[in-house]
């Protein structure tokens, strides 16, 4: 990025990666009882642009953020084409922010200066609701054996798990789209350019036939949902429910969770076309509930992200998430690339912060207008802070 005061850039860069890793200072920095990291920052006014110089700030406030947290700090020599000895120097920051509060701004002749306070996710035991509205994909399969008489009952159990996991991801600003096979051209059309190009997790629930080991239910549990003596013929069918949880941004968030369920013997089309016994149904909620729970513990601080990319032969850019996710025209988006730590305190680095504006908003897409930050960007993942 081209610095409009080069000297005292490069000067208060070096002082402070050096030393600001080892110690840090309360003039700049300070964590308050909430775990929200204060931090300043300031950047000169350009031909009375405030506007720009203030988001320049937010960028140097993140900067002077990094060097107040742990650091890892790497250094390796090599001979160039000349043969020449170069030195390569790394600086990673352990900063893993999640929300960025503007506490004050400001801004005389010269200097305009912003005061931020940065709610860092390592510091949480939990986090503000995301942003923007999260899309979860979903996925039902039914058993790949076919015991056809069950398959009402299957569907049943497999719609009301989803239903539960739905209203569920509602309260905390989730959105659920279901992705199986067995829907509309028309239907998979509209997902593979809405849901899916939105998608921040996938959520996949299946069951199949439990083998007799696995069938472990007491006999007054299945007392309680057949209601009458039971013979061989008439012995209720076992099935494993499983759920499994991806990010679509975060490789190490793979979650599974299973359940075992128990079908009702063989009825005739008229009882099986009604709802699971009430003893089965308050099971699955029972398990949806707790599974979520602890799913949403793993989530509650990933953040939002989006897949950035340029448009061609225009000096903008177009976002995955529009209007309907929360976005708004005129809104100001900081962008942290994957890798952004390293990024933050090697301001040419392809995976430094970035802030945009919106400048055209669509209902599932966005066009940006690059506002701060070095200019060698990239087409990249990156999560999205809005301020």
């Amino acid at each position: 990025m081209k610095t409009h005061r080069p000297f005292y850039l490069i000067r208060r860069f070096l002082c402070f990666t050096l030393a600001g890793l080892i110690i840090a200072n309360p003039s700049y920095a300070k964590e308050t009882k909430s775990n929200a990291l204060i931090v300043s920052g300031q950047a000169l006014i350009i031909d009375g642009d405030i506007e720009t110089a203030l988001l320049r700030a937010v960028l140097d406030a993140l900067r002077t953020a990094a060097t107040q947290q742990k650091g890892q700090f790497t250094s390796f020599s090599s001979l160039n084409a000349q043969g020449q000895l170069a030195e390569n120097i790394t600086l990673k920051a352990d900063l893993n922010i999640h929300h960025v509060s503007l506490i004050e701004e400001w801004a005389d002749d010269e200097i305009a200066r912003v005061k931020l306070a940065l709610e860092l996710s390592e510091a949480q035991q939990s986090c503000q609701l995301p942003q923007l509205t999260q899309i979860v994909t979903t996925h039902l399969e039914t058993p790949t054996a076919n015991k056809g008489y069950h398959q009402v009952d299957i569907n049943q159990l497999l719609l009301n798990a989803e239903k539960q996991f739905a209203k569920l991801a509602k309260t905390v600003n989730f959105d659920t789209h279901q992705a199986n096979p067995t829907l509309s051209e028309y239907q998979q059309a509209w997902l593979a350019s809405q849901a899916y190009n939105q998608a921040d997790y996938h959520l996949n629930i299946s069951v199949q036939w439990a083998s007799k080991s696995n069938f472990n239910l007491s006999l007054d549990a299945i007392k309680k949902l057949v209601g009458k003596p039971m013979s061989q013929a008439n012995m209720p069918i076992a099935l494993i429910m499983t759920a499994t949880f991806k990010s679509l941004y975060s490789a190490h968030l793979d979650l599974k969770y299973q359940q075992e369920f128990m079908l009702a013997p063989r009825r005739s089309l008229s009882e099986s076309s009604q709802f699971i016994p009430k003893e089965q149904s308050q099971q699955l909620v029972t398990w949806i509930k707790k599974t979520w729970k602890h799913i949403y513990q793993h989530v509650q601080c990933e953040g939002s992200y989006i897949k950035l990319t340029k448009i061609i032969d225009q000096p903008l850019w177009r976002i995955n998430k529009g209007q309907v996710l929360g976005i708004t025209k005129g809104q100001h988006l900081l962008l942290l690339p994957k890798n952004y730590q390293s990024g933050i305190l090697n301001p040419d680095a392809k995976s430094a912060p970035q802030v945009f504006k919106v400048t055209l908003l669509q209902p599932h897409a966005a066009v940006l207008e690059h506002i701060a930050g070095p200019k060698n960007i990239i087409a990249t993942t990156a999560k999205v802070i809005l301020f």
